[in-house]
Parts: structure tokens; sequence; C-alpha cells
């Protein structure tokens, strides 16, 4: 999961034609330690050229910071009929969810267990299923099987009203997912601020990623 990952990228190396040259030079002194005087003027030379090798390296031995991912570029027409793209989210925080038609758990859990942690947040469930009618169901019958999922609560109920369902299929090949369940937050520069793998159901963590996304 990516935002700003640091990552020490501080490696001191020796060039390997250096390398070669120290082993050739270890031997050449060995012949020259009869020669008086000779050998430590040799060695000398020997320090003095190695460190002018690794100076580059010494100099380049920096701490990076990997370039933050930005979410993709998509366009979309979800359940309600709306286009959904980029322009539609910019200057604005938003959760993407790669889910599926089909895909009943852990995604159904997952997206009323958001919708319990805060209310009304801003989901895109993006379908990770090319097919028109993955699972023989519609966009508007796909949100409407997850609205019910938890009717049988009678303390929920929960309408999920703030999602808009949509396809995602291309989205998800460019941001290499394969697994319905996957969870991006994007913050309001369109960059990905954490993403989560699998079933999320735990209402400080939810929170946490929203925030964030929020910073």
């Amino acid at each position: 999961m990516k935002s700003s990952f640091s990552e020490n990228t501080c490696v001191g190396r020796l060039p390997t034609f250096s390398v070669g040259f120290l082993l050739f030079s270890n031997n050449k002194n060995q012949n020259l330690e009869n020669q008086t005087g000779q050998h430590i003027t040799v060695r000398l030379q020997l320090l003095v050229f190695i460190a002018l090798l690794m100076a580059p390296s010494l100099a380049g031995c920096v701490q990076e910071e990997d370039e933050i991912t930005s979410f993709p570029m998509f366009s979309a027409i979800a359940d309600n009929g709306e286009l959904y793209d980029n322009q539609r989210m910019e200057n604005q925080s938003y959760i993407v969810m790669f889910s599926a038609e089909w895909c009943n758990r852990p995604c159904y859990s997952t997206m009323h267990s958001m919708w319990n942690a805060q209310a009304e947040l801003p989901v895109l469930v993006m379908s990770t299923d090319p097919a028109e009618r993955a699972g023989g169901l519609t966009l508007e019958q796909w949100h409407e099987s997850a609205n019910a999922y938890d009717d049988d609560d009678n303390s929920t109920n929960n309408e999920l009203t703030t999602y808009a369902f949509m396809k995602g299929d291309d989205v998800a090949i460019l941001l290499e997912i394969n697994t319905p369940g996957t969870m991006i937050f994007v913050n309001s520069n369109g960059e990905i601020t954490d993403i989560h793998e699998g079933k999320l159901d735990d209402k400080d963590l939810i929170l946490t990623y929203w925030a964030n996304a929020n910073r």
C-alpha cells in the first residue's frame, strides 16, 4: 500500500573495476615490498585512487523518497446514471473499493463496516469483473443487493446512499489488483494514501485510513 514510502538508498559500493585493480595492486605491492621505500609510495597512491573512485558513490548516498502514487485516470457511469471521473473527484478525498457483483463477503461486510464507522463517506465501488452483467446483476441491482446485506439486523438497515457502483476493471489492471475486496484511500490531491486488502471491519483502522487521506 503506497503513500509516500521512504527507502534508504544509501549504499556504499566500490565500482567493480576498482576491485580488480585492488587485487592486482595488492599482488604488485607484494613484489615491490622488497624494493626499499617504493612499496610505501605505491600503497599511498593506491589509497588515494580508491578514495577518488568511491567519492561519487558516497556523494550519492542520500535518503530518497519513492514517488507518491496518484490514482489512475478513470471515467465510468455509475448505477445512478452519473459520470464519475478524476475531474469530478478533484479537490476532495474519497475511497475506492474494488469489488465485484458476485462478491458478497467480505465485500458487502466491508461496505457496511465503513458506513457504520462513518456514514456518508464518498465511496466509489468499482467492479473488477469486465462482464456487463457480472453475476447476473445490473449495477442498480448490485447496489440494491449491497444495501440489503444487513436487512436482517434490525439495528442497522443501512442504505449506502453515498456509494456509487460502477465498472473499474481497467483501473484494477493498472493498479495490478486481482482480488475483490481491496480498499484504496485517496487524498484531495488524487494521491493514494493507503491500500487495504481483504475484509476491513475495524472501525478505528477505517477512521485512521480516512484521517490519513484528509491530512
